[in-house]
């Protein structure tokens, strides 16, 4: 299909849309409607009584719930149903006597063992829908890639095609209808107001009260703004437990799993020579990673083209769902450092002089303290004097800007000469062994199974060079929302983490 082609089936059923509007089919889940029930009297007793010992259990009850929405393939499809049930009981148990309602603890175990034992009636509506349209005429939509990879499982021998709404954009099917598995708030807005399939319709279970369409980000501000409407259908077994609790909450939040952060450190200090400040990372596989404030990451990106799919991601850039390749037990800075030394005839001595320039950089932040080096150098003209720190680090070469480095060099009391220029044959080296790598792990990248990033979220690569050797493919799962002074040498390093357990 050619863009115009591609554009004008955009044209089209977003004009389809705006003359029927959208189906929502809210479907009946008595089972799923006691146990979200009890989920929600649950948070409320974990913002009453605060604390991290609810954390397991609002953890895995939160996983669950999400999975009951998202995923609603019958159980025999859906094996982690029955291992995110275990983990309620198990650790609803574990509060027997902490809290002061042990119903409460009865009712999470009664309700998660019932909805594991029967297959969901949304899952069925939806291969209902399938069947009267067409496997070869409608595309289902997943929430995330885990659900995808879930519900493809499932749907395969049907021969239905199953896509995030990412990838339903990006690929544009000749589709004419698409089944929107949760509720249109978990989806992005562009599914309906600037469709792919003439035809749009959400299954979401009953007991999901808010049924709102998203609209466009500028439709507010806009004239004549197109504004789609719902027709709303429901289906099956209506009853739900009488609630004494507040309307539905509208915070996303309350719906999707949430890292267990802990509490904030209340630290109010510079970092020292050996330290850096560093902002949490949780990754696929129960690992996690400390990211420091350096300039960029290597990372992988599966859609992309054979040959494309290993880049840098900017530090700024890396959120939830970016792929980051990881050089288990040390960083890739430390490794590529040690093959560009390796790669020098003087290696020894272009070794010897960053480390004179950086251990005296350390001391000056150290003696002054960081806002004072900052304030000082920019008042020599260093521009990006701001990244001192990091330029404190062994495995950063130098600033990028020659005349920034000069004048650091400079600023510090070193000759330009011999330091800037083995400096900058250093940074050549480590663009040659960097470049090598890259081209490694394409094709290590090439030669592997990419599908189980989807399902595992994780993936073990082979490099053949040495000192790069066990290099993983991780998805990022969450970022924490504030920075923690760490130890250098722990930055950048995977280390074995159950903070996002819950998240995958």
């Amino acid at each position: 299909m050619s863009r115009i082609d591609a554009l004008n089936q955009r044209y089209a059923a977003s004009a389809s849309l705006v003359r029927t509007g959208v189906e929502i089919v809210a479907v009946g889940n008595p089972y799923g409607a006691r146990f979200n029930f009890a989920v929600r009297k649950l948070l409320e007793l974990a913002r009453d009584e605060g604390g991290v010992f609810l954390d397991d259990l609002v953890g895995s009850a939160r996983a669950l719930r999400w999975k009951l929405i998202t995923q609603p393939q019958p159980i025999i499809s859906n094996p982690n149903l029955e291992h995110l049930t275990f983990e309620v009981t198990k650790h609803a148990n574990r509060l027997r006597g902490a809290i002061s309602d042990q119903g409460l603890l009865d009712e999470l175990t009664s309700a998660a063992s019932l909805v594991a034992s029967a297959d969901s009636e949304v899952g069925a509506t939806l291969l209902r829908s399938i069947e009267e349209v067409g496997a070869e005429s409608c595309v289902v939509v997943a929430a995330s890639r885990p659900a995808a990879a879930g519900l493809a499982s499932w749907l395969e021998d049907s021969g239905v095609l199953v896509l995030t709404a990412g990838e339903l954009e990006r690929d544009q099917p000749e589709r004419q209808q698409a089944y929107a598995i949760g509720p249109p708030r978990f989806f992005r807005s562009s599914l309906v107001t600037a469709p792919v399939t003439p035809e749009v319709t959400f299954l979401l279970p009953a007991w999901f009260r808010d049924r709102s369409v998203p609209q466009s980000a500028i439709a507010a501000y806009a004239e004549g703004a197109i504004r789609i409407e719902a027709r709303l259908f429901t289906e099956g077994d209506m009853t739900e437990p009488g609630s004494d609790l507040p309307d539905e909450p509208e915070a996303e939040s309350e719906y999707l799993p949430q890292p267990a952060w802990g509490n904030r450190p209340d630290v109010d200090r510079e970092p020292g020579s050996e330290e850096v400040e560093a902002r949490k990372i949780l990754l696929s596989g129960k690992l996690a990673l400390w990211l420091d404030d350096g300039e960029r990451i290597r990372s992988l990106d599966p859609d992309q083209p054979a040959g494309e799919r290993v880049t840098y991601t900017d530090i700024a850039a890396v959120r939830a769902g970016t792929y980051l390749l990881l050089r288990q037990g040390e960083t890739e800075h430390s490794a590529l450092y040690k093959a560009a030394i390796a790669g020098l005839a003087r290696g020894a001595v272009v070794d010897q002089s960053q480390l004179a320039w950086k251990h005296r950089l350390a001391e000056r932040i150290q003696e002054l303290g960081y806002r004072q080096v900052v304030k000082q150098l920019r008042s020599v003209g260093v521009r990006t004097a701001d990244r001192a720190r990091a330029w404190s680090d062994p495995n950063l070469i130098r600033p990028a800007s020659d005349q920034d480095f000069e004048r650091l060099l400079q600023w510090l009391g070193f000759p330009v000469q011999p330091t800037f220029g083995y400096a900058t044959m250093l940074r050549k080296a480590l663009y040659v062994a960097s470049a090598e790598i890259g081209r490694q792990l394409e094709g290590a990248v090439s030669d592997a199974d990419l599908s189980q990033l989807d399902t595992t979220g994780h993936l073990s690569l082979e490099v053949p060079s040495e000192g790069f050797r066990g290099i993983l493919a991780t998805r990022v799962l969450a970022v924490s929302p504030w920075t923690e002074i760490v130890p250098r040498h722990d930055a950048r390093v995977p280390f074995e983490d159950r903070s996002g357990q819950w998240l995958e």
